[in-house]
């Protein structure tokens, strides 16, 4: 390790150079770091965590903004499945209202038709509008006034 004169910057120079490159000796990087942090300002290190400093103000900020938004969505969604949770039950309790509603109805038409004359009243029904039918065939036929007149 060598410091310049003029520029008060420490030079690291490796301790073995060999087929696989530089070799470095703990203590030689131990100096190395110890010089370029007792430096003035300006050193290479104080420059580079500067620089660092930035970055890593620019990344906390931009990482914060992503926080603020992601809480922002969650919180959305959460409002969202809340409200679907609150309409599901009304629609739940407006079927289950509608089928005892309904339920009701059709055991007071139980209770209050006796399904016995009901029974004569439907053929009774069928038999009216089946006579209806006849009748109205033969005036068209023009044969009803015929049959009227030979009954008087």
């Amino acid at each position: 390790m060598r410091i310049t004169p003029y520029t008060h910057e420490a030079i690291l120079k490796p301790d073995v150079v060999d087929s696989k490159g530089a070799g470095y000796k703990v203590e030689t990087i131990n100096k190395f770091a110890a010089s370029e942090l007792t430096m003035p300002t300006g050193t290479a290190l104080t420059r580079r965590a500067k620089s660092m400093s930035t970055d890593y103000e620019t990344a906390s900020k931009i990482a914060n903004e992503a926080t603020k938004m992601f809480k922002k969505s969650h919180s959305d969604l959460i409002e969202i499945t809340i409200d679907l949770q609150e309409s599901a039950k009304k629609a739940s309790g407006s079927v289950r209202k509608s089928a005892d509603d309904l339920a009701q109805g059709l055991l007071k038409v139980q209770k209050q038709a006796d399904f016995n004359n009901l029974t004569r009243y439907v053929e009774l029904l069928e038999r009216a509008a089946t006579a209806m039918t006849t009748l109205a065939e033969l005036e068209k036929a023009g044969k009803l006034q015929k049959i009227a007149g030979a009954l008087k």
